[in-house]
C-alpha cells in the first residue's frame, strides 16, 4: 500500500506560505468566479472530518481529535458564527468518521476505531454502539445514510476479513452482510453510499489490488455489482480512490473518483455509463497514502454537481455551471499533505467544506456563498469529451 511523506519546511515557513496563499487565492481569484469564501475556526485540532447540513441550515461536523483519541462533534446554528464542540467518546485509536442527519435533523455518525461504531443524537442525548461485533478488524472508510423510514444504513471495509460489509438497523438490531470480498481481495477501502427513493442503498467502492472502481445497488433481494473503470480500460493506473456518490434528480448515480493523475466522473444516463476526466492532476507518485485521495460530491438546487477535493495542487472546488466545468483553487498546497476535507450544501446553495489545516492541525470550515459572475477567469474549463 502507498506510504506517507512528511511535510517539508518549518511550521513558521508553512504559516507564512499559507497566509500568502490565502491572500492571493481567496479574495482575488474566487470573487470573479461566482463564489465568495470565508474561513471559520472550529477546533484547535481535528482530522478525518465530515460535514452535513440539516433542513434548517444548521451545520454538523464529526471528526477525530488526536489528543485523547476522541470522537468529537461540532455544531453551528444557521446564520450563526459560534461553533459548539463536544467529545462523544475517547481513548480510541485513529479512525475515519462520516456524518449525516435524519429526517428530524438529528446527527448520525459512523466511525472505525478498529471496529464499526455508530453514534446518534435522539433529541435528548447521545447513544453509541458497535455495529457488527466479532466480525473482524475494521479500517479505512465507512459511509452512513438514514432513509425516510428512519433506519440508519452503514457500509465499511472489513480489514481483517477483507470484505466489503453493509448493515441496516431494523427494530434496534443491526442486520449485517458481506457484499463482496474474500480470497485476498481488498474491496471497499474507499466507499460511498446514497439511498434512492425507496431507501435502498447504492454504493461506489474500490477493488484492490487490481485498482478498480465498482458500483453496487440493492434491488430488495440481491446486490447487482458493476465494474465501472479499471486500468485495463484506459491509461491512469489504479483508480476508484476517494470515490463519492450522489444521485441525480432522476435517481441516476453520479460518481467522482481519482486515478493516479486525474479526477474523473462516471454518470449513468439513458441506460449507460458515461465517463469523463474532470481535471488532469499532477501525478500523486508512489509515496502517497490512502488519505491523499479525498473527494465529496453534492448537487445544487439546479442539479449541478459541486466537488470538493484535494490534490498536489491543494484544496479545490469544481462545479458544473450548466455549460462547462469551472474550478477554484481554495488553498494552495504546502508540500505533500492532506486536508481530510468534506463538502456539504444547504437549501440556499451555500457550500461548506470542513478540513484539517495542514499547518497546525486545527479544524476549519470554509463557507462559500454564490455571487453573480463578474468575469471569465483562467480557471474556467470547457467540459471534456466523454472518455
Amino acid at each position: 500500500m502507498l506510504r506517507f511523506r512528511r511535510l517539508a519546511g518549518s511550521q513558521r515557513a508553512m504559516r507564512f506560505l499559507l497566509a500568502v496563499g490565502l491572500l492571493l487565492v481567496l479574495p482575488h481569484r474566487l470573487t470573479g468566479q461566482t463564489w465568495n469564501w470565508t474561513s471559520e475556526d472550529v477546533d484547535f485540532q481535528g482530522e478525518s472530518t465530515w460535514i452535513a447540513t440539516d433542513a434548517e441550515g444548521n451545520l454538523h461536523v464529526s471528526y477525530y481529535a488526536m489528543t485523547g483519541g476522541q470522537l468529537k462533534y461540532a455544531f453551528r446554528p444557521a446564520n450563526g458564527t459560534k461553533w459548539f464542540t463536544m467529545t462523544l467518546e475517547h481513548s480510541l485509536g485513529f479512525f475515519v468518521t462520516r456524518i449525516t442527519v435524519d429526517s428530524n435533523s438529528n446527527p448520525c455518525i459512523c466511525y472505525t476505531p478498529r471496529v464499526t461504531k455508530y453514534a446518534h443524537w435522539d433529541g435528548k442525548k447521545w447513544h453509541t454502539q458497535e455495529v457488527d461485533p466479532g466480525s473482524g478488524v475494521v479500517g479505512f472508510w465507512c459511509s452512513i445514510n438514514v432513509g425516510g423510514d428512519g433506519k440508519p444504513q452503514i457500509s465499511w471495509y472489513l480489514e481483517g476479513g477483507t470484505y466489503f460489509r453493509y448493515a441496516i438497523l431494523n427494530d434496534g438490531v443491526w442486520a449485517a452482510q458481506s457484499i463482496e470480498g474474500g480470497n485476498g481481495a481488498l474491496p471497499g477501502k474507499w466507499n460511498s453510499m446514497a439511498l434512492d427513493s425507496q431507501n435502498r442503498p447504492r454504493m461506489s467502492y474500490t477493488w484492490f489490488p487490481t485498482g478498480m472502481l465498482k458500483y453496487t445497488e440493492f434491488d430488495g433481494k440481491k446486490w447487482k455489482i458493476t465494474s465501472l473503470d479499471s486500468p485495463n480500460d484506459s491509461p491512469g493506473g489504479t483508480r476508484g480512490m476517494g470515490s463519492s456518490l450522489a444521485l441525480d434528480g432522476q435517481g441516476n448515480p453520479m460518481i467522482v473518483y481519482y486515478t493516479e493523475d486525474a479526477l474523473k466522473m462516471a454518470h449513468y444516463v439513458d441506460g449507460k455509463w458515461n465517463k469523463e476526466i474532470i481535471e488532469q492532476l499532477p501525478p500523486f507518485g508512489p509515496l502517497y497514502g490512502w488519505r491523499s485521495f479525498r473527494s465529496s460530491l453534492v448537487l445544487d438546487s439546479k442539479g449541478h454537481p459541486h466537488i470538493g477535493f484535494q490534490s498536489l495542487k491543494g484544496l479545490e472546488h469544481m462545479w458544473w455551471d450548466g455549460k462547462q466545468w469551472r474550478s477554484q483553487l481554495l488553498i494552495a498546497a504546502l508540500g505533500n499533505t492532506y486536508y481530510d476535507n468534506a463538502m456539504a450544501i444547504d437549501k440556499g446553495d451555500n457550500l461548506f467544506i470542513s478540513y484539517r489545516d495542514p499547518v497546525d492541525g486545527s479544524l476549519k470550515v470554509l463557507a462559500g456563498r454564490p455571487t453573480p459572475a463578474k468575469s471569465v477567469t483562467p480557471e474556467q474549463k470547457v467540459k471534456p469529451s466523454e472518455q
